[in-house]
């Protein structure tokens, strides 16, 4: 697999302002990140990720209903607090990417409930983040694809890839993705939940899918095969 080495720093300080966390689009992600707290939204923590001539910025916000963090301390009342994700916290993510000369040029690379750098195949030619929503019925992936050399492009983005719980007969961790791999033709592959030849259903339990997988061709991913999916019998394409 291919891995990055990230600095991360954590800060349980800063209470997030337009000003201190961001500007242009990225503060649009901040200034709904604070719309949708409806509290007190700080940057609790920052990774950082050298990729070629760039380098990955990954933010992560903690809503509070009050409260503060003092000298990395969280407090209630006056007292010290634990923090219980879904109860007096929640968190969300951002992401942008930062060249040599310390110029913001991708200044929204995603935002969600979860978002990461992808470990992927040796080889692999591209930096790929993982975008994550987590919802009540249902968790959400998607892929954003980007080529760092000679200079940073957006390839695509890949909707719904499969998780380890839909890829392995329901072993496997619903809010992690399957991820990319290999064929014997030594291929980078992808195989993502699509509607594609399917009626529409009338809520996301009574949906039927396919399963589509996408192969990588230079700096552009192709549809190379859709089947029926079916979590007791779905295997990668050889």
């Amino acid at each position: 697999m291919k891995s990055y080495k990230t600095l991360t720093a954590l800060f349980f300080l800063m209470q997030c302002s337009l000003i201190q966390c961001s500007t242009s689009a990225h503060a649009d992600v901040v200034s709904t990140a604070q719309d949708q707290c409806g509290g007190n939204l700080w940057v609790v923590e920052i990774s950082i990720t050298p990729v070629d001539d760039y380098r990955a910025l990954i933010s992560k916000y903690a809503c509070t209903k009050g409260g503060a963090f003092i000298d990395g301390q969280f407090y209630e009342g006056g007292e010290p607090a634990e923090l219980f994700e879904n109860g007096n916290v929640e968190y969300s993510y951002a992401g942008q990417i930062i060249d040599a000369d310390n110029k913001i040029v991708e200044d929204h690379v995603g935002a969600g409930d979860a978002l990461h750098i992808d470990e992927v195949p040796s080889g692999f030619p591209h930096l790929a983040f993982v975008v994550s929503r987590w919802g009540a019925s249902n968790n959400y992936h998607s892929y954003v694809i980007y080529s760092t050399f000679p200079k940073l492009k957006k390839i695509t983005v890949i909707e719904r890839p499969l998780s380890k719980f839909q890829a392995n007969k329901r072993n496997g961790r619903e809010r992690t993705v399957d991820g990319f791999y290999i064929n014997k033709a030594g291929d980078y592959l992808i195989d993502r939940l699509t509607t594609k030849g399917t009626d529409l259903g009338t809520s996301n339990a009574s949906q039927k899918w396919n399963v589509e997988t996408l192969k990588l061709a230079g700096n552009q991913f192709i549809s190379v095969n859709i089947r029926q999916y079916h979590i007791d019998t779905y295997t990668r394409l050889k």
